[in-house]
This record gives C-alpha cells, structure tokens and sequence, in this order.
C-alpha cells in the first residue's frame, strides 16, 4: 500500500553515473578550457541561467566528432548500488523517474546500455545530418524562469499528488531549486552542502 504512494525522482549526471557525461565531452571537444571555466563560474555563480550556459558551452565546441561522443557515452559507468536500487523499486512497484539536465541522446543510450529501462526528462540534443554539430532545445523549461534547461521543480510538482510522498536524489547544482519541493532528499556532493 505504502509503496504506491512514494515516487521517487533522481538526477543522472553524477547521480546515477559515476561522472558527467556532459564534462567529459567537453574535456575533449573544447579546447579554451579557461573561456569554458568563466561560463560554469558564470552559470554557478547565477550571472548565466542554465540555457545560456549550453549555448555559450556548445559555441566553444570544435571538431565535434558523433563517433568519438559515442565512445565517450559508451565509457560511463554506474554508481555502485544503483542497478540494486533499480531492482527494489521494480520489485515494488515504486515509480523511478530522472529528472536531468544533461542529453537526452546520451542519457537514453546509457541507460539501453546498462539494460535499464527508465522513464526520464532532459533537454534534447538535435544532431546535424553530418554529425559534426548539435543544437539543444529545452521542452521542459520554465518559461517564467531562465535558471535551469529542465525544470526538475516544475516536473516532481506535476507528476506528484498531493497524496504521494516525493523522494529526490541527486547531487549538484542543477537539484538545488527541486529539493525545496521534494518531501525526502537524498544529497550528496555540493547538493549535500547546499542542504
């Protein structure tokens, strides 16, 4: 009975993989990694929202290479425990949802390669015919907040009864606006000093 009433959201980046896929790409397609440093200061320090962070991160982007981004996805692994989890929640019926902002091109193939199958929300990634460029577009966004590509405090509110308990894991900067809304937080990392 209890378990119908508890959902639980996570983060992915740093949450469910043991790094971010999105700074590994950038450790080997941009190159001015001092210009790179000033956007995350800039997005981490509240001068940038989130949607400005990516445009500004994919302008410094060179020789984008789809071939070489598969292998850099291919490479993440999970964290230690959590296909466990994902069999304690299946076995009791307990909804998992990821709630990121990172790719939905990665996240989708990460998860087909750890043969996890689990709803998810990000921004998307919309691949050039060549596969030497992407854009990202962010269909879960805030249109009255430019903070964050995916609102992960609009998604848990809406996906969330008022009868249902909210359980959020995550572990960055990006979670720091949803634990507010979230009935048990599960934080660590610089989530867990924020909190």
């Amino acid at each position: 009975m209890f378990s119908s009433k508890l959902k639980i959201f996570t983060d992915f980046d740093g949450t469910v993989t043991t790094n971010d896929t999105w700074i590994e790409m950038g450790n080997v397609f941009i190159k001015n990694k001092s210009a790179w440093n000033l956007v995350i200061s800039d997005f981490e320090s509240g001068k940038i929202g989130a949607r400005e962070c990516f445009r500004k991160e994919c302008s410094l982007i060179e020789n984008f290479d789809i071939g070489i981004f598969n292998k850099i996805i291919d490479s993440q692994k999970i964290v230690t425990g959590f296909r466990e989890f994902y069999g304690f929640c299946n076995e009791r019926n307990i909804k998992l949802t990821i709630l990121s902002e990172g790719l939905d091109y990665y996240i989708s193939r990460i998860l087909k390669n750890h043969n996890l199958e689990i709803p998810f929300y990000s921004n998307t990634m919309i691949l050039s015919d060549d596969g030497k460029s992407f854009t990202i577009e962010f269909p879960y966004s805030d249109s009255d907040c430019n903070r964050c590509g995916t609102s992960k405090r609009n998604l848990l509110m809406n996906l969330t009864s008022d009868e249902e308990v909210s359980v959020f894991i995550g572990d960055g900067f990006s979670d720091t606006c949803v634990v507010h809304y979230a009935d048990i937080v599960f934080a660590k990392k610089s989530l867990a000093s924020y909190c």
